[in-house]
């Protein structure tokens, strides 16, 4: 009877636990959706009145710009979330070479990396193989990636991101690594968790909604990939380990 009653009481914690986080998603969602679209508003007002000097108009717009991509971003992760739930991602296995699909990803992202106050690059470790990668996947895992790199490492004294490619053994493995505090070890499990932050909602100082890093397990298991997370010294990597042609 006693056991019976623990694990009603466990069950009903669990749902009462999922229901905070997914009220706190909720929350999170309508903020991050919001500040992006005043300020796309505000910029496009002082535009449209013509306040701005020739030389504000260029900032202005490059603004608008990254705000919008930040909304595109966040739009995203949600519909992928919701399209893994229903089982209606249609996973596309492709052989390609990991290398190129990072260098095209950093030609891309840069600017607005560059923007955020942090420098992108690249490494190749060994000789990389190609690779079984569905491209939308992996360019959006390391897109949630570098996201989470900038928004906790934001005070670290080197703001520097690394994307690493290597080859271990049958293995293509995508590595990411900030140089920021890390993460704590009794956390380290909870990151990939739905609806899962680091920080309360009343006292969290960063962004975000809590899906990023669950989109990023959950794609990566998409395409029979494994990612994985370690503290280095300074900062934390992310390593996604990628099936190999003949895997």
């Amino acid at each position: 009877f006693v056991g019976g009653l623990f694990g009603i009481y466990r069950v009903t914690a669990a749902q009462v636990e999922l229901s905070q986080k997914k009220s706190d998603f909720v929350s999170s969602v309508s903020h991050e959706l919001k500040s992006p679209l005043t300020s796309i508003r505000m910029y496009g007002e002082i535009l449209m009145e013509g306040w701005a000097t020739d030389e504000k108009k260029k900032r202005y717009y490059r603004y608008i710009h990254d705000e919008s991509e930040r909304l595109s971003r966040l739009i995203q992760n949600v519909l992928t979330l919701s399209r893994l739930e229903r089982k209606e991602w249609q996973t596309n296995l492709e052989e390609l070479d990991p290398v190129e699909l990072v260098k095209e990803l950093i030609e891309r992202l840069s600017p607005q990396v560059r923007r955020a106050g942090f420098e992108l690059s690249a490494a190749t470790e060994g000789n990389p193989l190609p690779a079984k990668i569905d491209r939308d996947a992996l360019t959006q895992i390391l897109i949630n990636l570098i996201d989470n790199a900038i928004k906790f490492s934001k005070t670290a004294e080197t703001q520097k991101i690394v994307l690493t490619v290597s080859q271990i053994n049958s293995e293509c493995c995508v590595r990411v690594r900030d140089f920021g505090p890390g993460i704590q070890r009794q956390q380290m499990k909870k990151i990939f968790e739905k609806f899962y932050r680091v920080e309360s909602e009343l006292t969290r100082t960063t962004s975000g909604t809590g899906i990023g890093l669950s989109l990023v397990k959950m794609l990566a298991d998409s395409m029979g990939a494994e990612v994985d997370v370690r503290n280095c010294q300074p900062g934390t990597e992310f390593t996604v380990r990628l099936k190999g042609v003949s895997g």
